[in-house]
C-alpha cells in the first residue's frame, strides 16, 4: 500500500518556526539580562536572521531524527541550556560562552563552584519559556505518532532543508555582502552580541577558528626581511640573573576606577619598594580572560590579530617562541607553575608544548593554605613551595613562572569578619564584596614582601616581575562617573612591580601593555634579547600601548586607531608583521633566536 502523509493540525507544520523564535528570546535574554534595553534595540534584519539560523539547525536536527517533535525537543533544550550557561559565564567571567570555552570545561566547572549561583528572575524566566516548550511539544508528538511518510516527500523535505540552509549561512555569512559583517567582535564583545544577536556572533566565532590569526595587511616576507631593526647592546651582552615571573589572579588597584578610601592601605608594602619599577601593564580584557593575558605575557604577542580566541585552547604551541623557549636558549633551566588544575585553559597541554622543563599544578604543591572560607591557595603559600623548588635546583640560571589563584571571584565566600580591610564608601551590593576582595589584595601585597625578603638573602642576582592579570568583574559597576570616558583602557591596567636584588634602573607609574613587560625586564637586567625583544623594546619608548581592541597609545597618551594613518603607522604594522612572522612555524629565526 503506498505511503502518504496523514493530515496534520497547522501547528505540526509551523512548530520549528515558533520554537526557533522561543530560543533566540532565551538566548538573547541570557545576553542581555543585565542591560534589557539591548533587547529591543536590535534591527529587525539581524532578529531574523539569528531566528533563521536557529531553525535552519533545527531543521537539520529533523533531517537526522525524522521527527518533528523530537527535533524540536533537541533544538529547544539546546537553546535553553546554553542560555543558562551563557548567563552565568557572563555573570562570573565577563564574556560570553563560546565554541573556543568547550575545551575548558572542566574549569569552567571548578571555577563555578567558587560562586554562589542562584535561581534568579532570568533564570526563571528561560525554564518557563522552556516548560510551555515542552508542553506544546507534547501535543505536536500527539499528532505526529500516527503520520506516515514516503520516502519521496522525505527526500523532497531533505532537500528543501538544504536549500534553506545553504541560502541562510551564504547570504547571512558567507557572502561579499552578507546581512551579517563578517568581522563585529571587537575590544566589547557587547557591541556586537548586543547589535547582531547571540547565534550570530556565536557563528562568527566558529567561522573564526578555522584562521585564529589575522593576516596584517600589507604583510609579506619581504617587508619583514627589509625592518630595520638597530642592533642594541643587549643582543651582545649576556647577564643571567634568576628570573621569576608571576602573574597574580584578579590583582588589581580600585583606585583606577574609583576614589575608594579604605581603614587599611592595601598595597603598601609594594608600592613603597624601592630599587624597583612600578607600573601598570594593559592586559587584553577586562574582568576576565586571564589566558589572554597569560599568552600576551609569556609570548609578547599582541591578541590584537587574534581577536576573540582563548589561546591555549586553540592555538598551537609546540615550537612557539616565548620567552621559555629564549631563556632555555640562553642556558636557564625553566619552571611552570599554576596554583589549581591542569585542566584549566588546556594548561597540562600548553605548557609541555611551550617547553617548560618542569610543571608544577594544584596537586604538586605541599602545605597549601587559605584564606577562611575562600576556595583557593593563598599567595604565601604557593610562594614558599616556589622558594622550595628554586632552593632544590642546580647551579644553572633559573627561569620560573608561577600563575597564582588567590584572588579569584566571587567575593562572597567569607563571613564579613574575616576581612582586614573595610572600604569607607558605599558601594551598596558591591561593599561586601569589596572588603573580602581587598583583603586578598592585602594578603598578595604582604605574600609578595616575603618573597622580596627571601630573595635579598641570596647571593645570586634575581629579578622578581609581578603583574596582575585583570581586574575584577564588578570593577565595571563601580566606575566613578569622571573616569566614564577612558573606563575602557583603566578597566584593563593592571599594577606590575619589576624588583631585583641587584641595582636596577628605577621607574615609577609607567604603563606600558602587557606585551612590552618581558622586553623590559631583560632590558632592565642586561639579559641578552632577540632581534624581536629589542625591536619591542625601540618601539615602547614612542608607543608604550598597543592594545588588543583597535587602539594604541603614544608617549604622550594620544589614542590611535591601528585603521587610521599616523606618524607611528609604519612602526606599529612593522611589529605586527614582526608578530605575524613570529607566530608561523617557518619564522625567520635570526630575528627571534
Amino acid at each position: 500500500m503506498k505511503q502518504i502523509y496523514a493530515d496534520k493540525k497547522w501547528y505540526v507544520s509551523i512548530f520549528p518556526c515558533l520554537i526557533s523564535i522561543f530560543g533566540w528570546i532565551q538566548l538573547e535574554l541570557s545576553c542581555s539580562w543585565d542591560d534589557k534595553q539591548s533587547f529591543w534595540n536590535m534591527s529587525g534584519k539581524y532578529i531574523g536572521l539569528n531566528i533563521l539560523t536557529i531553525l535552519v539547525i533545527n531543521l537539520i536536527l529533523l533531517m537526522i531524527c525524522n521527527r518533528i517533535w523530537l527535533s524540536t525537543l533537541l533544538g529547544e533544550i539546546l537553546c535553553c541550556v546554553l542560555s543558562i550557561i551563557n548567563y552565568f559565564v557572563i555573570k562570573f567571567h565577563g564574556l560570553p560562552f563560546s565554541i573556543m570555552e568547550i575545551k575548558n570545561t572542566k574549569a569552567a566547572i571548578d571555577v563555578m563552584q567558587g560562586y554562589d549561583i542562584k535561581i534568579n528572575a532570568c533564570i526563571s524566566i528561560i525554564l518557563v519559556i522552556f516548560a510551555v516548550s515542552f508542553v506544546l511539544i507534547l501535543f505536536v508528538k500527539k499528532e505526529e505518532k500516527n503520520s506516515v511518510k514516503t520516502k519521496k516527500n522525505i527526500f523532497k523535505r531533505d532537500a528543501i532543508i538544504v536549500l534553506a540552509a545553504v541560502c541562510v549561512f551564504y547570504f547571512g555569512y558567507f557572502s561579499a555582502n552578507p546581512v551579517k559583517p563578517k568581522k563585529t567582535i571587537g575590544w566589547s564583545w557587547k557591541e556586537a552580541y548586543f547589535q547582531y544577536g547571540y547565534t550570530a556572533c556565536s557563528i562568527e566565532m566558529i567561522i573564526s577558528t578555522r584562521n585564529v590569526v589575522n593576516k596584517p595587511e600589507g604583510y609579506s616576507l619581504e617587508k619583514v626581511e627589509n625592518i630595520n631593526i638597530e642592533e642594541n647592546e643587549q643582543q651582545r651582552v649576556n647577564q643571567t640573573p634568576d628570573v621569576i615571573l608571576i602573574l597574580n589572579e584578579t590583582f588589581y588597584d580600585l583606585k583606577m576606577i574609583t576614589d575608594i578610601e579604605t581603614d587599611h592601605e592595601y598595597m603598601s608594602g609594594i608600592k613603597s619598594l624601592d630599587n624597583s619599577v612600578h607600573g601598570y601593564a594593559v592586559v587584553p580584557l577586562p574582568g576576565g580572560g586571564t589566558n589572554c593575558s597569560e599568552y600576551e605575557f609569556l609570548t609578547s604577542n599582541s591578541l590584537q590579530l587574534m581577536p576573540g580566541v582563548t589561546p591555549f585552547n586553540v592555538l598551537d604551541l609546540k615550537n612557539a617562541n616565548t620567552v621559555v623557549s629564549h631563556m632555555k636558549n640562553l642556558g636557564y633551566r625553566t619552571l611552570g607553575a599554576h596554583g589549581s588544575g591542569a585542566l584549566s585553559y588546556s594548561r597540562n597541554r600548553a605548557y609541555p608544548d611551550i617547553g617548560f622543563d618542569r610543571i608544577y599544578f594544584m596537586e604538586d604543591f605541599e602545605n597549601i593554605e587559605y584564606y577562611g572560607e575562600r576556595w583557593y591557595a593563598t599567595d604565601l603559600s604557593l610562594y614558599k613551595n616556589m622558594i622550595n623548588w628554586y632552593d632544590n635546583n642546580s647551579e644553572d640560571p633559573q627561569f620560573m613562572y608561577l600563575l597564582t589563584m588567590q584572588n579569584h571571584g566571587g567575593w562572597d565566600m567569607n563571613n564579613p569578619e574575616k576581612d582586614t580591610v573595610h572600604v569607607l564608601n558605599d558601594y551598596g551590593e558591591y561593599t561586601d564584596q569589596i572588603n573580602e576582595y581587598l583583603t586578598s589584595i592585602k594578603l598578595s601585597d604582604e605574600a609578595f614582601m616575603y618573597l622580596v625578603n627571601y630573595f635579598k638573602t641570596i647571593d645570586r642576582p634575581v629579578v622578581i616581575c609581578m603583574v596582575g592579570d585583570h581586574s575584577p568583574a564588578f570593577a565595571k559597576d563601580i566606575v566613578d562617573k569622571k573616569y566614564e570616558n577612558d573606563k575602557k583602557i583603566r578597566l584593563r591596567e593592571t599594577p606590575f612591580i619589576i624588583w631585583s636584588n641587584q641595582k636596577i634602573d628605577e621607574t615609577t607609574q609607567e604603563t606600558i601593555s602587557m606585551n612590552y613587560l618581558v622586553p623590559l625586564i631583560f632590558e632592565k637586567m642586561g639579559i641578552k634579547e632577540s632581534s624581536y625583544y629589542t625591536y619591542m623594546n625601540q618601539l615602547r619608548e614612542d608607543i608604550p600601548i598597543l592594545t588588543s581592541y583597535g587602539d594604541y597609545y603614544d608617549s604622550k597618551g594620544n589614542e590611535y586607531s591601528y585603521d587610521e594613518e599616523s606618524v607611528y603607522t609604519d612602526r606599529v604594522n612593522n611589529y605586527f608583521y614582526l608578530e605575524y612572522n613570529n607566530l608561523n612555524k617557518k619564522r625567520i629565526k635570526e630575528i627571534f633566536e
